[in-house]
């Protein structure tokens, strides 16, 4: 039993490990770019000819990872994904999970798939999986953003979703198969061109492996994806490069000219859009993205502030923005919590580590920033209630 238990845990630990946090896996790309890569599991199947089609009709390229039976099965549609100019890789010789797979069967299902990557059915990982991959040469591919195109729920809402959550570099996990995928894509695919996103292979993309820190960036996804939904947070702008969540709340502490409690609207930075920027990057989508912020203000006139709390809060002065000190409990918790972000998304410790409150009028927001709509979608788009990433394949 203790021989069992044992190889249990190291099962958990594995795909803990390369699946959930999808430690060294090549999960994303530069989020410096508006390139992202749409891959499809699964095919081929009876709709990958449709899939094709649309993708065609919109100038777009994907990456396939095709399952070696249905491969073997179907090589023309194997030829013809090749032809139309997309990417072919692995997703392992059977569509078999795991548990159902001894080491020697998984050698066999990863070394007869042919390709560069390997992505492993649902993306489940035993502690052979990263072994046997490199051996047969494979480098193993994962993803940092699910369409949930395998769940019933409507087109509309896995729409919102995927527009919310899409970022720079994202690699997209759909299937080749499910009905739902060609009526998601039928309607995303013109949002997320008009947004500027830019549709790639996966070697277009040119994809890093995943180092602890970005591992952990990945397996953190789902809490905040339950914030937004908690708190309503809405994102100001769909595009790539709009940097700042918006969640409308009574003002926390008086400020010079807000009482407590005044109706304010909390910015909430986008890091994962934001990790890679340098200095006058951050600075030019900063401007632009506080046009969205000022099209939202201008349909609430509720709002009285505009207020953050944060260690970059006295870059805001750049902005307009007044600062303020917060109380000491205050501060030091917006400290630590700037300090761990400032090192979990960019891989360092701010140079000024106290935690201030930057705030301005809606008034003098408005003025500065005059609204604008580009790329945009109105009021500020909500989170949708659909479940937290990563999980299936």
């Amino acid at each position: 039993m203790e021989v069992m238990g044992g190889v249990l845990l190291l099962y958990l630990l594995s795909d803990l490990l390369f699946r959930f946090l999808g430690l060294g896996a090549y999960a994303q790309g530069s989020r410096k770019s508006p390139k992202i890569a749409l891959t499809f599991d699964d095919g081929p199947s009876e709709k990958t000819v449709a899939i094709l089609e649309l993708l065609k009709a919109h100038g777009v390229r994907g990456t396939f990872f095709l399952t070696g039976q249905r491969a073997e099965a179907h090589p023309a549609l194997v030829q013809r994904i090749r032809e139309e100019g997309h990417q072919v890789e692995a997703h392992g010789f059977w569509h078999t999970p795991w548990l159902l797979l001894s080491p020697y069967h998984e050698w066999l299902h990863i070394q007869k798939s042919p390709g560069t990557y390997y992505r492993p059915p649902h993306g489940l990982h035993t502690p052979f999986t990263r072994l046997f991959a490199r051996l047969s040469g494979k480098r193993v591919a994962l993803w940092d953003t699910e369409s949930k195109d395998w769940l019933d729920l409507p087109v509309e809402a896995l729409s919102e979703r995927l527009l919310y959550y899409l970022r720079p570099g994202s690699v997209v996990l759909l299937h080749d198969g499910p009905e739902r995928t060609l009526e998601l894509l039928n309607r995303v695919l013109p949002d997320l061109l008009r947004l500027g996103y830019q549709p790639v292979t996966l070697d277009e993309l040119g994809p890093r492996p995943l180092s602890p820190r970005l591992a952990l960036l990945r397996g953190l996804q789902g809490f905040e994806e339950r914030y937004n939904r908690a708190h309503g947070v809405v994102r100001a702008g769909l595009g790539p490069f709009d940097l700042f969540r918006l969640e409308k709340r009574p003002l926390p502490w008086d400020l010079p000219g807000f009482p407590k409690g005044s109706v304010a609207v909390e910015l909430h930075l986008e890091s994962h859009r934001a990790m890679e920027l340098s200095p006058l990057e951050a600075i030019r989508y900063t401007r632009e993205s506080f046009q969205k912020v000022a099209q939202y203000l201008e349909q609430d006139p509720e709002v009285r502030v505009v207020f953050g709390a944060s260690y970059l809060a006295e870059g805001g002065r750049l902005f307009g923005f007044h600062t303020h000190s917060l109380p000491p409990k205050e501060a030091l918790l917006a400290s630590l919590a700037g300090a761990w972000f400032a090192w979990l998304y960019r891989g360092e410790l701010p140079r000024r580590p106290l935690a201030q409150v930057g705030y301005i009028s809606r008034e003098e927001f408005l003025r500065r920033f005059p609204p604008s709509t580009p790329a945009s979608r109105g009021k500020g788009v909500a989170p949708p209630e659909t479940p937290p990433p990563p999980g299936s394949a």
